[in-house]
């Protein structure tokens, strides 16, 4: 049965066998796991470069409680949800438990102060680019630069879409990098407290992204009319393909 849906290959296990694989290989050659939702195929639309780093990641785990749904009507086959969020954590505690060693690519020093008092026996390894470091070769080349001289067995990239995929696909065609690789998002912020997440009852409901937009209503109102506008001929292009 195919793993298709929307142009993008997901993964079908459970969070569980996610987990294990990531701890398995944790210290080979690097490789690295993006989080689709409905904002990251909006983009997938416009951008080559992002496009590219989906085509040659480690995982394509599915982050949303709305795409879910559509990739089981209209893909044909069911995903397990499973949050950058929640995965990031879980990755967190495994760490801790070993005693591994983790790298954050963003986030401020308060946030990953916050996270390393949460994992006392983690050892970190933090740096956090200036805004606009996408677009400049040296900042670039900087980001890679430390994960290279900072070996580690997790490294999560929390720089948003679509920068945080494009640094970790660049890391990765490198291939002198080690461990597994994470694009997490916001998930650094939800942990340290800086930002709050949803409380479950709103997840379970699949309102998480309504929550999130009455923390910040002006931005991400902006964001979610722009992934409507784009995903919509996505959408009819896939159920023109499944269901006609």
């Amino acid at each position: 049965m195919t793993n298709v849906a929307f142009g993008v290959n997901f993964f079908r296990g459970c969070k569980n066998d996610l987990l294990a694989k990531m701890l398995e290989d944790s210290g080979k050659s690097f490789r690295y796991i993006v989080t689709p939702n409905i904002n990251h195929l909006a983009m997938l639309e416009r951008s080559k470069e992002l496009a590219l780093a989906y085509s040659d990641a480690y995982e394509r785990v599915c982050d949303s409680r709305i795409l879910e749904p559509l990739i089981r009507i209209l893909g044909g086959f069911s995903v397990e949800v499973i949050p950058g969020s929640d995965l990031t954590h879980e990755v967190l505690e495994l760490a801790n438990s070993r005693k591994l060693t983790v790298t954050i690519l963003g986030s401020d020093e308060w946030e990953v102060d916050k996270v390393r008092k949460r994992f006392p026996y983690i050892v970190f390894h933090h740096y956090n680019p200036p805004f606009g470091f996408i677009d400049d070769p040296e900042e670039v080349q900087a980001c890679i630069n430390f994960i290279l001289n900072y070996p580690s067995n997790f490294v999560f990239f929390a720089v948003g879409c679509p920068r945080q995929e494009i640094l970790a696909h660049s890391v990765y065609r490198t291939g002198r990098a080690v461990g597994v690789g994470f694009c997490v998002g916001a998930s650094i912020s939800f942990l340290s407290g800086k930002v709050k997440r949803a409380p479950l009852a709103w997840r379970n409901l699949r309102l998480e992204w309504l929550y999130r937009f009455f923390q910040e209503p002006r931005r991400l109102g902006v964001r979610y009319a722009g992934d409507l506008v784009q995903f919509i001929p996505v959408f009819f292009r896939e159920f023109k393909k499944r269901v006609l």
